[in-house]
């Protein structure tokens, strides 16, 4: 995790991609910080011809974390990999190609639609407290 003035980046583990969201999405007071391992609801995304009115209303993180559909732009596609910008100024989302569900070929201003949902960030286990 990377953590900058306003936005998060967030390695997905395995070289499965990189998710870029602003801090608001972040739950509770804590500031993150590199290293810290983050728990979100993220699904594969989907082409599609015809978007959705979306709505991200429902990403609260004072709530209860659970997901939401977004909807995105590609803006970047190439052999490997495509990167979506995700809607209202959300950030970005950069994956490998086969995490697109799509009966087209990918190309750039295609709709994607996912879902989503706030961060939260995960407790480091004290091994040492651990009834074994």
């Amino acid at each position: 995790m990377k953590v900058s003035s306003d936005m998060v980046k967030i390695h997905l583990h395995g070289r499965l991609g990189v998710l870029t969201v602003p801090l608001r999405l972040i739950c509770g007071e804590e500031m993150p910080v590199p290293g810290q391992t983050v728990r979100f609801y993220f699904s594969y995304l989907q082409v599609t011809e015809v978007p959705y009115d979306y709505d991200s209303a429902a990403m609260n993180p004072r709530e209860e974390i659970s997901p939401c559909l977004l909807g995105g732009t590609i803006i970047q596609v190439n052999d490997t990999a495509a990167k979506i910008e995700i809607m209202e100024k959300m950030g970005t989302v950069a994956v490998p190609r086969r995490w697109l569900f799509t009966p087209f070929p990918l190309e750039m201003g295609q709709t994607v639609e996912f879902y989503l949902s706030c961060i939260s960030i995960a407790e480091k286990r004290d091994i040492s407290t651990q009834i074994v």
